[in-house]
């Protein structure tokens, strides 16, 4: 058994973009706190963490996905550098906009991925793309930077992946993607 998300994975334009502003943040980093950056190819927009599932359960999946996905491309807004869950979190993220159509995404997803018995874990929906984690209650940067206008990009599939954690890394695998029409 494997453990599967569920994404929206920015597209090469958009990826080269949040490293460059990774790297602008990174100016305001303290030299003596430990930051794990995100890598660029496994940025992503988690729709819903779904955990271990059989494979007869995943090919359900795959079928409910390829059947209501009724998106021709999904817009994407980039609002603003923040930290997750809150203010105290320990991640630094880019916060999406929730637009109406990631709103009713997700709800498709929800109820597909609860049909097939997972019901999302998530208290309420943030979309965000992790930037850095770190370890330290202390905040690890002077300040954040900011945008002067809101980042927009389009998705063009949802994604599921394969998360594996070794020898202290979490890596992602992509198994199958969802082109929107």
């Amino acid at each position: 058994m494997s453990r599967i998300f569920i994404a929206l994975t920015p597209q090469s334009g958009l990826n080269k973009l949040i490293s460059e502003l990774k790297k602008k943040q990174k100016k305001y980093a303290f030299k003596n706190i430990k930051i794990n950056w995100s890598q660029e190819k496994q940025h992503h927009i988690t729709i819903n963490f779904i955990g271990s599932m059989e494979p007869e359960q995943k090919q359900e999946m795959f079928e409910a996905l390829n059947q209501q996905l009724i998106f021709t491309h999904l817009p994407i807004e980039i609002s603003h550098f923040s930290y997750f869950p809150n203010e105290n979190g320990q991640v630094l993220i880019a916060n999406i906009a929730l637009s109406p159509r990631l709103k009713e995404l997700y709800g498709i997803v929800e109820e597909i991925v609860a049909r097939i018995g997972f019901g999302m874990r998530l208290k309420s929906f943030k979309p965000h793309i992790t930037l850095a984690r770190f370890k330290e209650k202390t905040r690890p940067f002077t300040e954040i930077i900011g945008f002067d206008e809101p980042i927009e990009s389009v998705i063009r599939s949802l994604d599921v992946y394969k998360s594996v954690f070794e020898s202290g890394q979490t890596s992602y695998t992509l198994i199958k993607s969802f082109r929107f029409a």
